[in-house]
This record gives structure tokens, sequence and C-alpha cells, in this order.
């Protein structure tokens, strides 16, 4: 960890200017015995630009007036008029330093303007600021190091000087102390955009035998407006290519997904491939957005990121995914593009049923595929169990808990990792968060008589729903589901809780699935009987709504 700047370190930092990725805009330290200084960054234009470097004192102080009112003569009258000087002066602060006298701590504001030009997010818990990129993560733009220093971005800060017309002025100031004598010296260093002086001398300060200060500030010009990024001055889009079918001697035909320059059903680019040529991708696509539910989202034909972003695909398929090229051209972000170019494989076999019947039909269709299946069904589920007993079956998901249906899927790949992981989200989904207080006081005698039967077993959730259903399910209670969900807690603990054993050899053996892969483990053992234990549940509801009327 840096602690402080040296005369030597401060000299390259200004120096270095424009070519470190990040400038020092607030910093100040007081080391005993070794030094004091502090760096600041202020924003200049107009004639505070044309003369700041006629000497090396700061231009821009910390605290210097934001806001007030100014008075002087004229024709013999006097007059009053407040300003802001960030909208009317010619210096302006990059962070605004406030003091409250001692009574509370003192804080600092980056420049309001600088935030809302890029958009910055401001995490209030560490002071650091973001700027959203287009696939949902966050680029740091301004943040504190472990230091304390406060550093920007320096093309950041350089595009927003380019659409204000302004320029950088990057202030130092270093005092050294030598614990040797130092060869006395006083310079002046002066180029086309850096003025500063040092001095050494001998004299006594502090009890050290000698001490230097160094004084300067460098001005940094702007990027030419035409790089601020912002519109009319955008970079230009590109779009990525794709695979989209085979040519006669066997090579892939690629074209692009630019939407301006495909085919439509009203003469366009009538010799171009249509807007709605399928295009396949790897199944495994869908990781990297199923991974990270709190930026992405998939859902049943749609992919979207926050409200940024949203694509829609066919998803309702065992192995892969499809997307209508010109959909990939107009939706996706480049860098989106690029990673789904990376999964494009050439097509094999047409859209799904249901993706056919929803873009081409306009009919509705519920998903085949299991991974959408399954929260299509408990969605039902909870709407019938809901209507049917006046209360839910499940409690709302804890907050850090509400990505986990994202997982609720037959794993992408053949590893036990993600076997874990998906096991684990099947046993919260749907034993962790069932609804054990209203199925305990419900099912009162049922529970009661379980105790008795058993009095060093404890009722837990399964047990819970068992002693509902067979006090409240009438003649023929599903009860036979239990079965199900038991040996979900089964996996869970013998390969996702706990370390892979015999135990769970013995179980896999003792079904027959000893040789599968984890995919088709977790197919045939989880997700199946949890589809078929939500459609059971949710008959059985609607036949109870059914009688009740």
């Amino acid at each position: 960890m840096i602690k402080m700047l040296t005369m030597d370190e401060a000299l390259k930092l200004l120096r270095d200017g424009e070519r470190r990725q990040w400038l020092i805009a607030d910093w100040s330290w007081h080391i005993s015995g070794s030094g004091n200084g502090g760096v600041y960054i202020g924003l200049v234009r107009g004639d505070t630009a044309d003369n700041c470097l006629n000497d090396a004192s700061w231009t821009v102080s910390k605290g210097d007036g934001l806001t007030g009112f100014s008075m002087w003569w004229e024709d013999g009258e006097e007059r009053t008029e407040y300003s802001y000087d960030p909208a009317s002066g010619e210096s302006w602060p990059l962070v605004i330093h406030r003091e409250f006298h001692g009574l509370e701590q003192d804080q600092f504001d980056l420049l309001e303007e600088f935030r809302l030009f890029h958009n910055l997010w401001h995490d209030r818990k560490t002071d650091n600021y973001f700027k959203v990129l287009a696939d949902g993560t966050k680029q740091k733009v301004v943040f504190c190091d472990s230091s304390g220093a406060m550093l920007v971005d320096t093309a950041a800060i350089r595009k927003f000087c380019a659409v204000r017309g302004l320029k950088i002025l990057l202030q130092v100031d270093s005092v050294q102390f030598f614990d040797e004598p130092q060869e006395e010296s006083s310079e002046e260093i002066t180029d086309s955009a850096l003025c500063a002086s040092r001095h050494v001398t001998n004299d006594s300060i502090s009890g050290k035998p000698a001490f230097g200060r160094f004084l300067g500030k460098r001005l940094i010009e702007a990027l030419p407006i035409e790089k601020c990024g912002v519109w009319p001055y955008e970079d230009e889009s590109t779009y990525e290519s794709f695979i989209i079918g085979i040519h006669n001697d066997g090579s892939d035909a690629v074209f692009t997904s630019n939407p301006d320059e495909l085919a439509d059903y009203f003469g366009k680019n009538a010799d171009n491939p249509h807007y709605l040529t399928p295009v396949h991708f790897r199944k495994d696509v869908l990781k990297k957005y199923l991974e990270k539910p709190s930026l992405y989202s998939v859902e049943d034909g749609y992919l979207r990121c926050g409200s940024m972003w949203g694509l829609r695909m066919d998803n309702d398929h065992e192995d892969k995914v499809v997307v209508f090229l010109g959909d990939l051209g107009r939706d996706l972000p480049e860098s989106e593009q690029q990673y789904w170019r990376s999964f494009n494989v050439r097509p094999d076999g047409g859209l799904s049923e249901t993706c056919f019947k929803r873009s081409f039909l306009a009919q509705f269709a519920d998903p085949t595929n299991p991974d959408l299946a399954i929260k299509f069904e408990r969605r039902k589920l909870l709407e019938k169990w809901h209507e049917a007993f006046g209360f839910g079956l499940y409690v709302d998901f804890h907050k850090d808990d509400t990505g986990v249906l994202a997982d609720l899927r037959v794993p992408i790949s053949d590893e036990w990792t993600e076997f874990d992981r998906c096991t684990i989200a099947a046993t919260k989904v749907f034993i962790d968060y069932l609804n054990e207080s209203q199925l305990a006081k419900l099912a009162a005698t049922e529970i009661a008589a379980m105790k008795a039967n058993d009095p060093d077993k404890p009722v837990r959730g399964i047990d819970k729903l068992q002693a509902w259903l067979r006090q409240n399910g009438g003649i023929n209670p599903p009860e036979d589901l239990i079965a199900s969900l038991r040996l979900l807690q089964d996996l869970r603990s013998k390969s996702a809780a706990h370390r892979k054993s015999s135990a769970l050899t013995a179980l896999l053996t003792d079904r027959g699935l000893e040789d599968e892969s984890p995919r088709e483990v977790y197919r045939q053992l989880i997700l199946e009987p949890m589809l078929e234990y939500c459609r059971r549940l949710s008959e059985f509801a609607e036949n109870h709504i059914q009688t009740s009327e």
C-alpha cells in the first residue's frame, strides 16, 4: 500500500498524466516523520485554463466556493448575483468537500454533472461509483483504494471534459522529510503542460535534518468530442455473423445479423437471408446467465438483462437454443453477440413446436421441455392450491434465494458439481420452503398421532405435508407423492450436502442408474418426479375446487 508520494513520485505522477489508466482525484496524507501532502483534480476552462500554469501554486483548492453570491459595482449601482461555479465559472472541483465544523464527519460528493453524464451507480456501502454496461456488469469508474486515495478512470473524465469544453488540472503538493542532510537545491520545472517547483533545504523541521517540498500541476487535455461515446458521437455499431447453414462444398454458410441487411416479407434485401432465419446454439450458452440470476433472467422463450435488453429465443429443446438471426443483431449488445457466436453450431432440426405455434400461428402453447415445464407447473400448483385451500403451500423465497429457480433445471454439463447445485436448488424449492407453520396448524391431529407413534422422531416439513394430506385429503389423498420428496432429500444428503460415498452408489445401483450421467440421474430421480408431483397436486386442488362448487 502506498502511504505517501515522495517528491520524485509526485513529479512522475504529473509527467505520466493521461498515460495512467487511473488519475488520483483526491488524496491527502500526513505521516509523522516522513511527510505530508495531497493530490487534487480541478476542471478548468477559459482564462483560468490559459493562465493556470503561470506558477506552481494550486488553482483549484478543496472547499473552493461552489455556491454563493457575488457583489460588484456597475454604473454607480451595487449589484448582487447568485451563482453556482460548475454552471457558470471557469474552475470546478471534481470532488466536492463539505465540512461540518467538527460536529459531524466531513463528507465528499462527486461532481453531479459528471455522475449524470456517465449515469454512474453509487454503491453507498463503499462510496465507489460504477457504470452499468450493456451486458449487465458494472465497470468501476471512481473508487477509493486501500490508502484512502480516490481514483477516477482517466478516459471517463476526459470524455466528460470533451463535451463540457474543460481541461483536467492535476495538482500535487508533497512535503518530504529526510533522515540525513541533503544537497540543497531549488528549481522550477516547466514545459508546455506542466509547471512545478522543487526545493530541498537542510533547515531543521520536525526534528529531521532536512526536508523538501514539491509543488506542481499538470494540464491534461480532453479527448476529441468525437470520442466522447454519447449520441451523436457513439461508435458505429458492429454486428456479429453467425452460421445459418452449409454450402455445397461443406463449409459453413455465415451471414451478418445486421437487421438492415436481412430480407423481410415486404421485398427488402430479397437476395439475402431472411430476418427470421433460425440460428442454432449449444444449450450451454445459457449457463452464464443461469449462474447470475441477480443480473439475468432465463425464462420460457425469453432472456433478459434487467430492463436493459431482452432476447426472444426458442429454449424448448433438450440440447440447444434457437434464435432468429435478425433478433440477434437487433436485441443483443455487441459484446453479447460475440459471446453467443462462440456457442454457434450448424443447424440441426427446426424450431420447437412450442416456438412455431407462438411465432407463426399466434397460438398459446405450454412448454414441453422439462426445464421450462417444471417452472410452469409449479406456478400452476401454487395458484390452484391457494384457490382450493386458502393458504400457500409454499412461503415466499428469502431475498437471498430469489434466484434459486434458475437452477431448477437439468444440469447443462455432465459434472457432479452442477448436479449438486441443481439438487440443492430443487430441495430448497420443494422442501425447504414448504409452509410448515400452516401445514402444522391444519394437521395438528395427525401430527400428534405421528409423535405418539414414534416419540423420538422429529416431525419435519415433509412429514407435515404428509400429515396434512392424511387429515385433509379426503378418501384418496395423493400421499404416494411424499416418496418423491423423500428421495430428493436423500439425494441432497448423499450427494450435494456431504461428500460422495458408497451410499450414493448404492442408491443409484438400486435405481438401475449407476452407469448414467449426472444429467440423466437428475432427470429421472428429481425433475420428472417433481413434474408429476406438481401436476398431481394441481389436479388434487382442482378437484377440491370443483367438489366445493
